[in-house]
């Protein structure tokens, strides 16, 4: 496993904190199929399973305690299928062994109320021995940040392009180490293996606010157990 910051480790598509023997996990986006299908783009409704199997064994590789859920757990706003209900149960089923913490992200509008049935609050940040978790939609209140020595975001799902010898552009799910307000920052990649991203390297171009007033150091790409480290 390799070392983004001492102390947190690049697991898969997650990040170990070991101090708080927490994996951090970001951009579910389940149901993302059924987006794709409303606008006339038919794939097999497949995703969940190679989501749930990666994150099973990022906990196991680990040997993580707990897991923090870093926004979006699923895609659509609105009405959900019968199919996005199963995935979601199970998912909160698997997340009930691990003291589950969930950070509100942009796409959660709808688990706002399955957690509150559930007992589960969703929190809109979370700061824990001078870590601040945070989806990365919206900006950061400075009170907040000046709390902090590290924050570790997602909603970017930043992607590292790379152009083979044959000319042809090929995309990467990658980590970022960035440094913002005198703070560390780590951008953590998209779990759902559909989600386009922000094409760090060629584009200029970010979702986030937080990030794009960020200078970017360092991207760590993933493919399968390798991890490439690229300078920015």
């Amino acid at each position: 496993m390799v070392e983004i910051e001492r102390g947190m480790e690049i697991v898969g598509k997650g990040l170990f904190i070991k101090k708080l023997n927490t994996m951090v996990l970001s951009d579910l986006h389940i149901g993302y199929e059924h987006a794709l299908e409303q606008q006339g783009i038919m794939i097999p409704k497949s995703q969940y399973p190679k989501i749930k199997k990666e994150i099973v064994r990022m906990l196991d590789k680990s040997g993580a305690g707990n897991v923090i859920i870093n926004g979006d757990v699923k895609h659509e706003f609105g009405e959900i299928s019968r199919q996005e209900w199963f995935e979601l149960n199970d998912f909160l089923e698997l997340m009930a062994s691990y003291n589950p913490i969930f950070i509100r992200g942009n796409h959660d509008n709808f688990l706002v109320g399955v957690l509150k049935k559930m007992g589960i609050p969703l929190y809109p940040y979370l700061l824990k021995e001078g870590m601040l978790f945070i989806h990365g939609d919206k900006e950061i209140d400075k009170d907040i940040v000046n709390r902090a020595k590290v924050i570790v975001m997602g909603h970017e799902h930043p992607a590292y392009v790379i152009r083979d010898e044959f000319g042809n552009l090929n995309r990467f799910k990658c980590f970022l180490k960035a440094s913002i307000y005198g703070k560390l920052l780590i951008v953590l990649p998209a779990l759902n293996p559909l989600m386009p991203g922000s094409e760090i390297n060629t584009s200029g171009m970010f979702l986030s606010p937080i990030l794009a007033k960020a200078r970017i150091e360092k991207a760590y790409v993933i493919e399968g157990d390798d991890v490439f480290i690229f300078s920015l």
